[in-house]
C-alpha cells in the first residue's frame, strides 16, 4: 500500500512537471492512425523506454497518430496533441470498444426504430387480414343462403312439374274416357234409314 502511494505521488509529480514544461504541439496530419488498446490506461514517456520521464497517461481507446517505432516502444501523438512514447503492446490497429459503443448504440437505436416500424406494419396487416376474414365469412354465409334458396326453388319447380304432369295425365284420362263413352253411345244410336227412291 505504501509503495502504491509512493508510485501515485511520483506519477502526480511527473505529470505536473510534464504539464509545466509543456509538450510540443505537433501536427498529426501525417502518420498512421492507431488506437490505444482496451487496457485501463498506459503511460506516455518522453522517450522509447520506461526509464524516460512520464509525460502523463493515455486512456484506453484513445485515438493516436503513430510517428515511428523503436524496439518495444512507439512514438505517438495523442488526442491532447502530446508527443510521447508508449509501449507497442498497447497499440492496436482496430478501433477500440469505447469508440465503437456510440456507433453500436446508434445502430441499435436504428434497429429498434426499424423493428417498431415493422411491428406497426405487421399490426396493420393483421387488421387487414382480420377484415378480409370477416368479409370472407360474410360471403360464405351469403353463398350458403343462396345455395339453400336455390335448393328450395329447385324442389318447388320439381314439385310443380310433378303436379303439372299429374294434371296432364288426369286430363288426358278424362278426355280418353269421354271419347270412349261417346264412341259407345254413337255406336248404339239408331241409324236413319235411307229412302228408297227406286221404282219397282
Amino acid at each position: 500500500m505504501k509503495n502504491r502511494l509512493i508510485q501515485c505521488f511520483l506519477w502526480v509529480i511527473c505529470c505536473s512537471v510534464g504539464f509545466q514544461l509543456g509538450a510540443q504541439e505537433p501536427n498529426d496530419s501525417e502518420g498512421d492512425i492507431r488506437y490505444i488498446s482496451d487496457e485501463l490506461y498506459t503511460y506516455l514517456h518522453s522517450g522509447p523506454g520506461r526509464n524516460f520521464r512520464i509525460l502523463g497517461s493515455v486512456v484506453a481507446g484513445t485515438r493516436v497518430t503513430v510517428l515511428q517505432e523503436d524496439g518495444d516502444f512507439t512514438e505517438v501523438i495523442d488526442d491532447k496533441q502530446r508527443t510521447g512514447w508508449v509501449e507497442s503492446d498497447f497499440i492496436s490497429t482496430t478501433q477500440s470498444v469505447r469508440e465503437l459503443v456510440p456507433s453500436l448504440q446508434q445502430q441499435v437505436l436504428q434497429a429498434n426504430q426499424t423493428i417498431e416500424q415493422q411491428q406497426g406494419d405487421i399490426d396493420l396487416l393483421q387488421q387487414e387480414l382480420a377484415s378480409i376474414k370477416s368479409q370472407n365469412n360474410r360471403l360464405e354465409n351469403t353463398i350458403a343462403s343462396a345455395d339453400k334458396e336455390n335448393a328450395e326453388l329447385t324442389q318447388t319447380i320439381n314439385e310443380h312439374d310433378q303436379t303439372a304432369q299429374i294434371e296432364w295425365f288426369t286430363r288426358g284420362g278424362i278426355v280418353a274416357v269421354i271419347s270412349l263413352i261417346l264412341g259407345i253411345i254413337i255406336t248404339y244410336l239408331p241409324k236413319k234409314r235411307r229412302r228408297n227412291d227406286n221404282w219397282m
